[in-house]
């Protein structure tokens, strides 16, 4: 792998010997495949044919039907179905389908990547998900203005969980425990993953993405998503995603909107500073409704395309 990360920011600090354990692993934990990588190349080309892009994508049989999965899913809700990558490009557009390539590829690696216990895969797979259609929401409701890659944020931005679960086998409870209470403990929860292994899931994460080749954006989401109110070129980003990752949280460990307090999500406030009009007043507004929604969307069919 070579360093490709690029960032205001200094390098994200990961011990070498972490650094081994991953590589070790070689094409196992590869997040893009060839296809992903020159397919991502091609749409930045304002020359570029829908048929070249679809004709490339379709080299690669698994990422081509992922990213039909994904397309189709609730979280990008089609009016009708989209049953070719001709199609998805028309009606979505290359950038669409550039966080589509992301997206998709990284679900395969989360589904593929090796873990010794399995609970860990599925609980962080539910949470990827589940943050990654409330960020779709919210991106709606309150008119944020991204358009797919908020979808590929709130996927990947938790992926340095499953890499800490690689490096530490059986003993990553003692690192960290899944159990999503956050709010009151992120530092501490930041602090004994560092304690544990001499870094934490967002710095180890961020170096794999940047590693990886992955966008700056998704770099900096990974890495920011407990400090939304850092400056930065992507702040905006970071924030949504860490509003989502708050309600995700509640989520996962209650199942339900009973006891959560959506004044209590510092994301929403990030937002707000970074120019999101009424910010707050729409997230109280719709807070309910917006539960019911992603309830039904995530763990439904939208789950089922992950």
């Amino acid at each position: 792998m070579t360093t490709t990360y690029t960032s205001p920011f200094p390098t994200p600090d990961v011990p070498a010997q972490l650094q081994i354990k991953l590589m070790k692993h070689g094409d196992k934990l590869v997040m893009l495949p060839a296809a992903a990588l020159e397919a991502l190349e091609l749409a930045k080309d304002p020359n570029c044919s829908v048929s070249r892009f679809s004709l490339l994508v379709q080299r690669d049989t698994k990422l081509a039907t992922d990213i039909l999965s994904m397309a189709n899913s609730a979280a990008f809700a089609p009016v009708s179905p989209i049953v070719t990558l001709h199609q998805a490009v028309v009606r979505l557009g290359f950038w669409q389908c550039r966080n589509l390539i992301v997206a998709s590829s990284v679900a395969s690696l989360m589904q593929r990547i090796p873990l010794e216990q399995e609970w860990i895969r599925e609980v962080l797979a539910q949470h990827s998900y589940t943050t990654a259609v409330v960020g779709v929401h919210l991106n709606r409701v309150m008119s944020v203005g991204f358009h797919g890659e908020e979808f590929t944020a709130g996927l990947i931005h938790d992926f340095g969980r499953l890499l800490l679960a690689v490096v530490t086998g059986d003993d990553f409870g003692m690192v960290d425990p899944l159990d999503f209470d956050e709010l009151a403990e992120a530092d501490a929860m930041l602090d004994r993953e560092t304690a544990g292994v001499g870094t934490n899931h967002c710095e180890l994460g961020a170096w794999f993405a940047g590693q990886n080749g992955l966008p700056e954006s998704l770099v900096h989401v990974i890495r920011l998503h407990h400090t939304p109110f850092v400056p930065g070129p992507h702040q905006k980003l970071v924030a949504l995603t860490a509003a989502a990752d708050h309600l995700a949280n509640h989520l996962q460990r209650f199942g339900d909107a009973d006891s959560y307090d959506p004044e209590s999500n510092y994301g929403i406030t990030a937002l707000a500073e970074c120019g999101v009009r009424r910010a707050t007043e729409v997230f109280l507004d719709i807070v309910d409704t917006l539960i019911e929604a992603v309830l039904d969307d995530a763990h439904g069919k939208c789950f089922q395309a992950f």
